[in-house]
């Protein structure tokens, strides 16, 4: 199946193991200098499950599309505006471009044009099918829910905003902070710890992805042992090489009785990986609590103020235009839709136009970081997206990271 078949079809469940490769790449993004390269990196489609992640070796960049579970190998090199080249379907070679247009990212392929957006400096290569979550109605941990006994962490204790307390272990030094999540070294090692908020709503879609992991392209060849961790956790642990090194990768991921949860992960060369390191893990689990995320008086009027509202986002200027819809219902759901079109003459791609659509739905919050009120997105196949929300100079429109959304009455929620 070609990759823009997948368009128009609702977002598969990005894998645990792609959920990983992200904080990889945040966390070097905080300990090394960062590529200026543009094109390189990993780009995600926002209303497609489609993913590119594309490195530049010996002159020319080369690459990885992956969609459902299937990849394309491609190659290209640089042009004005953007990188232009192949990828390979079935022995065919079908020609894309890489570009961007009023500074968003595009490929465009077969006369198609997909919005994308650079979600790494940094490419993981990862071929991993996409497994969907049980459909199960989501029940969150119960308040009783049980951690096996073990030593508590006793470093300096985190608090985030999505509704998570734990403590760092001794010895191991904070080195980044964002969205919620933490990352630690330790002073002489490679070995990366990261905590981050998750989505997942129960156990068992916590198990349903995670799986061995085997990627030629990447020589990534790791072996899954899962099992379960106390009433309320997962336990895993990734054994091979990423990327042609030996490595480990240890994960313990919570559940909050809010809905959610906390993942502890340790990423160790496999010289370095001991068992202090899943015990690390288990100390801080032991020291983690759970709370509803924070809110505020702001948070509460903004949530009073958006209950049973639709925001709607248009924009249209230079050959793009772009029609974006939250329905935000008072059971504390939502629904997205919207499409975008782009037509141009010239340029990178030649002339193209096309039209993209896409939605979904998963549960909506309204919670507060300091002085600033988020509004948060956790959609059922597993993402989360997170907007500032302030209002828009003429006082009845609102700004969602600075982009204006007009408020009205919801025709989908009852």
């Amino acid at each position: 199946m070609n990759i823009n078949a997948f368009i128009k079809r609702f977002p598969a469940k990005v894998s645990f193991w792609v959920l990983t490769l992200i904080v990889v790449g945040f966390i070097q993004l905080m300990t090394f200098a960062q590529n200026p390269d543009p094109y390189v990196g990993t780009f995600k489609a926002e209303q497609a499950d489609i993913l590119l992640n594309i490195t530049q070796r010996n002159n020319r960049y080369e690459g990885v599309f992956t969609a459902e579970g299937k990849r394309y190998n491609c190659v290209a090199n640089r042009v004005i505006a953007g990188v232009s080249g192949t990828y390979s379907d079935n022995g065919q070679d079908i020609e894309f471009s890489l570009g961007k247009l009023l500074g968003e990212y595009f490929i465009t392929t077969q006369g198609v044009t997909i919005p994308m957006k650079r979600t790494s400096l940094t490419p993981s290569f990862s071929n991993a099918p996409s497994t969907k979550p049980a459909t199960a109605a989501a029940q969150p941990a119960q308040p009783q829910a049980t951690t096996p006994t073990a030593a508590r962490a006793s470093g300096k204790m985190y608090t985030s905003a999505s509704g998570y307390s734990f403590n760092s272990p001794a010895g191991w030094n904070l080195q980044g902070q964002e969205n919620g999540g933490y990352s630690f070294l330790r002073s002489g090692q490679q070995t990366v710890l990261s905590v981050s908020p998750h989505a997942y709503p129960t156990i068992q879609a916590i198990l349903n992805d995670i799986y061995d992991q085997n990627d030629a392209a990447s020589n990534t060849y790791l072996k899954v042992r899962k099992e379960r961790y106390g009433s309320n956790g997962v336990l895993a642990t990734y054994e091979g090489t990423m990327q042609g090194t030996p490595a480990v990768l240890t994960i313990l991921s919570l559940l909050s009785p809010y809905g959610g949860g906390v993942t502890f992960t340790t990423i160790a060369p496999r010289a370095e990986h001991t068992t202090e390191l899943p015990q690390t893990l288990k100390s801080m689990a032991a020291s983690a609590t759970f709370s509803k995320p924070q809110t505020s008086p702001a948070a509460e009027q903004w949530r009073n103020r958006l209950n049973g509202k639709q925001l709607l986002y248009l924009y249209t200027g230079n050959g793009y235009s772009e029609k974006q819809t939250f329905d935000l219902c008072s059971n504390g759901t939502f629904i997205s839709g919207g499409d975008t079109s782009a037509s141009s003459s010239g340029g990178f791609s030649g002339d193209f136009s096309a039209v993209t659509q896409g939605g979904g739905s998963g549960t909506w919050r309204v919670g507060a970081e300091g002085n600033q009120v988020i509004l948060v997105f956790n959609y059922r196949n597993g993402n989360t997206a997170r907007f500032t929300v302030a209002t828009a100079p003429n006082g009845t429109s609102v700004l969602l990271n600075n982009k204006k959304y007009f408020v009205q009455a919801s025709p989908s929620c009852r």
